[in-house]
Formats: structure tokens, sequence, C-alpha cells
């Protein structure tokens, strides 16, 4: 059974035609009867975000996969709807039509891999907690777009929390209110949409999530020797360890579409992480450097194989923006900016 209701949100009218899936009664689909653990099926429009950020390049790195493999795209849409990895699809297969293509395990299954939604604070709004990154390269790809579906699960109904919904949410460190330039913004200044014309890039973020396994890890892997426990699991991880990175070198430095200039940038961010003393308080959480899964060097061998492996995920958003670059470039300008570079890495060489 289907539930239309339209909401009015920062300005704009959403027009919520929602499905409901496993967990939640047929009989009367109302948001005020989800409960966690339920399942709702919507499409990407009808999600809000609880950040105003994102890597641009984690959703190059999977639009540039989609693109090389079509399988690749049709396992992430089966993983992120429950199902598995793909089993079969065709030419007619769509991304708009789950039907249309099928998957190893039934919709809705493997609950573990669906992305996580709160609901409220007012009827028929569903703010998106995981899997930003994923989801928006499910609209930005070129078949995808708005009426991509997506099954998500929900972790906590706050319909009925009224003003109290926000500090909720960022007590249960559900929501990151930092913008692209790292400063504190507020709930009303989060984007209305995801994908890549909403939230805005953050190039500390790309370094952060691409240097776990190189500068640190997650800290639950690490055992603290005052405890002989594992470390406790940090929301954000990554987020707070861009807002680390902010404060000691200045990305602008660096050209993101130049392998060579990238990769630069990549070591001095291992560096950087990797020489703070172990007590230094990482961006705004209240959590040290070792804390927070900080190796005492840079994994080098892992750091090569993330530049050289064409097949790792920065391999892959590199490769996607030097193809965006082309296609903006005259090839005039194309042409003259690789005799240049010819030219430069012909004097290092002598």
């Amino acid at each position: 059974m289907a539930c239309t209701v339209k909401v009015a949100y920062r300005g704009c009218l959403f027009a919520l035609s929602t499905l409901f899936g496993f967990g939640v009664s047929a009989e009367k689909p109302n948001y005020s009867e989800l409960q966690q653990g339920d399942t709702i099926t919507v499409t990407l429009d009808q999600i809000l975000p609880t950040q105003a950020v994102m890597s641009y390049d984690l959703e190059y790195a999977l639009l540039q996969s989609y693109k090389s493999n079509e399988k690749a795209m049709f396992n992430k849409l089966c993983k992120l709807n429950g199902g598995g990895s793909v089993k079969d699809w065709g030419e007619k297969s769509n991304p708009t039509d789950l039907e249309s293509f099928t998957c190893a395990k039934k919709l809705g299954s493997q609950t573990q891999d669906l992305a996580k939604v709160v609901v409220g604070p007012k009827e028929g709004l569903l703010f998106l907690t995981t899997q930003h990154h994923t989801l928006s390269s499910f609209w930005d790809m070129p078949n995808g777009g708005t009426n991509v579906p997506v099954m998500l699960k929900v972790s906590h109904n706050l319909l009925d929390s009224g003003d109290d919904f926000w500090a909720e949410m960022s007590h249960d460190n559900t929501v990151w209110l930092f913008g692209a330039k790292g400063k504190k913004i507020s709930p009303s200044d989060l984007p209305e949409f995801i994908g890549s014309k909403q939230l805005k890039e953050d190039k500390f973020l790309a370094l952060a999530f691409f240097l776990q396994g190189i500068s640190y890890d997650l800290p639950q892997k690490q055992t603290n020797p005052n405890t002989n426990e594992p470390y406790a699991v940090v929301p954000y991880l990554a987020y707070q360890w861009s807002l680390a990175l902010r404060e000691k070198m200045n990305v602008e430095n660096y050209n993101f579409n130049d392998r060579d200039d990238y990769a630069t940038a990549l070591t001095e961010a291992a560096t950087v992480m990797t020489d703070l003393a172990a007590d230094t308080l990482i961006g705004k959480s209240d959590k040290t450097a070792i804390e927070m899964g900080q190796f005492q060097e840079v994994n080098s061998k892992a750091l090569e194989a993330l530049i050289t492996n064409k097949n790792s995920n920065w391999y892959l958003a590199t490769e996607y923006r030097i193809q965006k670059k082309k296609k903006a470039t005259p090839k005039k300008i194309q042409e003259e900016q690789e005799k240049q570079k010819a030219l430069e890495e012909k004097e290092k060489a002598e």
C-alpha cells in the first residue's frame, strides 16, 4: 500500500509517495508507526541529508567503477537494497526499476547493508544518517537520478520530538554540522537533497578517507594498553580527522586533477597525521590521536599500493577527475598543457 504525504520543508514542497517494506504493517502505512528496525522503500529525492559536505572523490571512484564495469553498478544497487550481489541483468535493466534486474538475495533480507534513516521531526521527513556517498552516486550517475528507489532501515523515530529533534540527533551522533570550510553550521544550513549538486566538496575529507589503513585505522581494531580492551568506536571518524588536517596543511596548494600532485598531498597528510603527539585532541572530538586510531608511522607499502594500484578507489577517482577535466577543456588547451607537462618532466629528469 502506498502513502502520499505532502510536507513543507525549508521552503520546498515535497510530495512523498512512499512504499513500505519489510517489518511495516501494510494496513496503516504512516510514519508514526515506523519503529526501529523497520524498512521503507523510497526514491532518492525523498531523502534529506544530515551533512553538508562529502568527498567528491569517494563518489568519483564509484562513478568510475560503474562506467568501466556495469556489473559494479548493479552490485551496489543490490547491496544497498539488502539483496547481496547482482545475479542477473540485461540491456533493459534500469537502476530506477528494481524489478528489471535480479539480486542474489531477496531484497531487504540483508538488513545490515541498508542505509539508515531517522524519521521526524514532522510527518514524511526521512533524514539519511549513513551512505551519503553511495546514494549520491546513484543520484549522479548518468542512468540514475532522483527516481532511483532504495530500501532504508529506520534507526529511530523522532516524529514527536518537536524542537528537541536536532538536540537528539546531535546526542546520538547522527548529524555532521560542519560546512565546506570546516566551520560550524546550523541544521537550517543542511542541503535539501543528496548528490554533488547539493553537498559541497571537502578535499580534506577525501584525504582522510583514503588514508584509513595508512596513517590511522578504526580505533576498535587497536587495544588500549591501560584497559587491555579495544578503543571505542568513533562516529564520523574520517570527518574528525579532516578537521585536524585543516589545521596543519593547505589543500589548495595541490592540484587534485594531477595524480602526482594529489599523491604528494596524500603523503603530506599521512605524515601530518602520524607526526601528531599521541595526546593531541582530534577535530572537535574529545578524543586523542591514539584514541582515534593513529598509527605511529605511515604504512608506506599501503600508501604505495593506493597510489599505484589501478583498481584502488583513489586511482579510480583520479581517473574520473582526469576524464572529467578533459571533457571540459578545449582540445587545443589540452595539447598545450600536455606539452608543458612533458617539458617539465624532461627538465626534472635532466
